[in-house]
C-alpha cells in the first residue's frame, strides 16, 4: 500500500509575509514560523550569475495562509526579521508604512504651502 496523500478540498489564499535574498535563510525563517504552528510555502529563485566568488542571491518569499499572516508577522518581528517583513496591503493597495509616508508628505506639502502663502502675504 502506498503513502496516503492528503488533498486540499479548497484552494486556500496565501499571503507573502517575508522576502529575502537567500533560500537558506528563507528555510530557517520558515522553520521558525512552522514551529509556531504556521504553515508556510517558500517561493523564489536564485540569480543565475555570480560576481567574482560570490553568488548574487536571488529573491525568496515566505507565504502563509491569509488568516495566519498577522500572527506570522508578529513572530517575525519577535525574531528580529522586521527588515524583511512584507506588510499587509489595505484595500487601497498600500501598506501601513506607505500610508504613513503619504500622510507625512501631504502634511509637509501643506506646511510648505502655508509658509509660501505667508511669505507672499508679508511681501505685499
Amino acid at each position: 500500500m502506498g503513502p496516503i496523500v492528503r488533498l486540499e478540498r479548497k484552494s486556500r489564499p496565501w499571503e507573502q509575509v517575508w522576502q529575502g535574498d537567500s533560500e537558506a535563510v528563507a528555510s530557517i525563517v520558515a522553520g521558525r514560523l512552522e514551529a509556531e504552528g504556521i504553515r508556510t510555502r517558500i517561493q523564489g529563485h536564485t540569480a543565475p550569475y555570480r560576481a567574482a566568488a560570490f553568488a548574487l542571491g536571488g529573491a525568496w518569499a515566505i507565504l502563509v495562509p491569509v488568516g495566519k499572516a498577522h500572527h506570522a508577522r508578529e513572530v517575525l518581528r519577535e525574531n528580529e526579521e522586521g527588515q524583511n517583513i512584507i506588510e499587509d496591503e489595505s484595500a487601497a493597495g498600500l501598506t501601513v508604512n506607505q500610508r504613513r509616508t503619504l500622510q507625512a508628505l501631504i502634511g509637509a506639502a501643506f506646511v510648505v504651502t502655508l509658509l509660501v502663502t505667508g511669505l507672499l502675504a508679508a511681501q505685499r
